[in-house]
């Protein structure tokens, strides 16, 4: 019996692991994509929230932690450039956006007590995890950023927020009034789509 339960915590273990390294590999491949396409979004922590959903919390923030860094150099070295600290703080939202989605899915009986109920829990996590990681990402480039002499940045956002500084905003405003639409449509796609890939694990997992 003993030996079994060990079997099954080793199994359980290497199955997560495996699903920790595929997130990351395909958070990867996503963003990728997002640059290529030139898409105006993240959508690069949809196995984030996957992994959030079916393995919980601490392998949803081992996944965001590694992924951010990881990134940033995979950025550096294909664009010759320096490795900057700075860009792997961005790992700070993606840890929040984990907290978020796995603190509001945690409790099964009421997540899942009919459809309409369940696309509420995804709303709410889509939104409060935009919030989350809007502010969070603003006080980053807000306080944090200007002890970095250089750093890769969202170009896309960084321009906005020069427009926006320019109309005499906040340096914290004209960071966060454009990031906002572009976060809080990322995370709805990113929440739902995630949740998406979870619930196929899920029916993957039963038909074994």
């Amino acid at each position: 019996m003993t030996n079994t339960l060990q079997s099954e915590k080793h199994k359980s273990l290497r199955t997560t692991i495996f699903l920790v390294i595929a997130a990351i590999i395909l958070n990867s491949v996503f963003s990728f994509a997002n640059a290529i396409l030139h898409i105006p979004l993240f959508l690069d922590t949809v196995f984030t929230v996957a992994i959030t959903f079916y393995c919980g919390l601490i392998p949803g923030i081992i996944v965001a932690i590694i992924f951010n860094p990881l990134m940033t150099l995979v950025w550096c070295i294909i664009n010759n450039t320096d490795f900057y600290i700075y860009d792997c703080l961005y790992a700070i939202c993606g840890i929040l956006i984990v907290v978020v989605t796995w603190a509001l899915s945690r409790n099964k009986n009421e997540f899942y007590f009919n459809r309409t109920v369940t696309i509420l829990y995804l709303l709410i996590i889509s939104f409060t995890s935009a919030f989350a990681s809007c502010v969070s990402a603003t006080i980053l480039d807000t306080f944090i950023r200007p002890f970095f002499e250089r750093t890769l940045g969202l170009s896309m956002i960084d321009n906005l927020s020069v427009s926006f500084q320019k109309l005499n905003f906040s340096v914290f405003l004209s960071y966060l009034l454009p990031r906002i639409p572009i976060t809080v449509l990322d995370r709805l796609i990113c929440t739902f789509s995630g949740f998406g890939i979870y619930r196929l694990l899920v029916r993957g997992k039963k038909t074994c």
